[in-house]
Formats: structure tokens, C-alpha cells, sequence
């Protein structure tokens, strides 16, 4: 039932997707998924706590495996790998978060201070480091935030145009990724 409601939110978000539509695509009925969640409103709660659970769990393994004494690069770069590989993975989280972002709501309130907040603000602590010891280029560090998540999560997003586009394109390579994500951020040379 997750699934399938993770899916219908991420395609249509939380106003268009009905739960009749996410029982069938679930293949169950309808009364049985309000039986386990009692509104659309904690069925949506339950999808992106399920996705913020399994993306927070890369974060925490690369926080975990991060020797102390990693140089300024590594501890930026191997969260943004995380994050990378996070969207290539499954798109529907930065879907969801696409068609939330858009309008003022109290789900939006409840992502932002549930889920978003603490991620923006370990990002920009990171970036404002960067910039003070000259390695990140300039500029407002919200802005190479949105960035790298843009960066990170629009190229899987659209990954059927751009293959339209160009069906050789490696636009969907994680590690092509990441690499122009630390261009775009990078003013130093790569450290070998």
C-alpha cells in the first residue's frame, strides 16, 4: 500500500492522488487502507517518513564511515553521493518534495520541520565552511543548496525526456552526477 500511495503521490501529488485510486493500484480495497491509515493525510505522513527513513539511513552509513580526519572535499562530497544515490535509486522522493515545495500548506510545515530543516541546515553550515576557507565559490549558500538538490534529484526526475532527448547521454550516471555537482560547487582543483 505504500508503495503504490508513494507512487501516486509523486505523480500526481497529495491533492490529485485519491485513495480509491491508490486501493486499486494497490490492489486492495479501499476500506482495507483506511482501516490502516485513517486519512490521506497519514498515509502521505507514513510515504515520506518511509523515504526520508531509507535516505537519512545513506546519510547516517557515510557519516559512519567517515574517517575523522577526512579533508573538507570528502565530508562534502559523500553526503551529496548520498543524496545522488538516493534519487537514482527512486525519483519519487524528489517528486514528492517537488509538488509540496510549490504552494504554502501545513504538509509542506510538517516536511520542512520534520525532515527538511535539519538537512538544510547541516548543508549550509557545510557550504559556509567551504566559502570561509576559499574552496566553494561564493555566493548565497541557500541557493548551492537548491543546487545540488536540483542537480541531484532533476536528472532522475526526468529521466524519460532526457532519454527522449538524447538516449546516450550518461545524464543518469550517479557518478556524472555527482561530478558536476562538484564542479558547479568546487573552486579548488580536484584533491587526488
Amino acid at each position: 500500500m505504500l508503495e503504490a500511495a508513494k507512487t501516486r503521490f509523486a505523480e500526481a501529488g497529495f491533492e490529485a492522488a485519491s485513495t480509491r485510486r491508490i486501493a486499486e493500484s494497490a490492489g486492495v480495497a479501499q476500506s482495507l487502507l483506511l482501516y490502516h491509515f485513517a486519512s490521506k493525510e497519514e498515509l502521505w505522513r507514513a510515504v515520506v517518513d518511509g523515504v526520508f527513513a531509507q535516505a537519512e539511513r545513506g546519510l547516517t552509513d557515510v557519516a559512519d564511515r567517515m574517517p575523522d580526519d577526512a579533508d573538507y572535499e570528502t565530508r562534502l562530497m559523500n553526503p551529496i553521493r548520498s543524496l545522488v544515490d538516493t534519487f537514482a535509486a527512486d525519483a519519487d522522493l524528489h517528486r514528492i518534495i517537488l509538488h509540496e515545495g510549490k504552494h504554502e500548506s501545513e504538509r509542506l510545515t510538517w516536511l520542512v520541520e520534520t525532515h527538511l530543516r535539519r538537512l538544510y541546515e547541516n548543508s549550509i553550515a557545510l557550504l559556509k565552511e567551504g566559502q570561509a576557507a576559499g574552496l566553494v565559490r561564493p555566493g548565497d549558500p541557500t541557493l548551492l543548496h537548491y543546487s545540488i538538490v536540483s542537480i541531484a534529484g532533476t536528472v532522475f526526475s526526468l529521466s524519460p525526456e532526457i532519454r527522449k532527448l538524447d538516449p546516450h547521454t550518461k545524464a543518469n550516471d550517479p557518478d556524472a552526477v555527482t561530478a558536476l555537482i562538484r564542479d558547479v560547487l568546487m573552486i579548488a582543483p580536484r584533491q587526488s
